[in-house]
């Protein structure tokens, strides 16, 4: 069973996760498509794309720590 389409409008791109604003709320999805977030508000998607860059940067920074040891 498909799941209907909903009309999704880009509000912004960041690393490879996009916010969308659909009819009922706010989406993030990653660059295949999944959604990983949804909410009524922008802040939270917002917040949780923020977080999710945080994390990556802290992951990026001690993966270089532990190969320059």
């Amino acid at each position: 069973m498909r799941m209907p389409t909903l009309k999704s409008e880009l509000i912004y791109m960041a690393d490879g996760l996009f916010l969308y604003k659909t009819d009922d709320g706010y989406v993030v999805k990653d660059q295949n498509n999944n959604i990983l977030k949804e909410s009524k508000t922008s802040i939270t998607c917002s917040n949780y794309i923020t977080k999710t860059l945080e994390s990556r940067r802290s992951a990026e920074r001690e993966a270089k720590r532990i190969l320059a040891t």
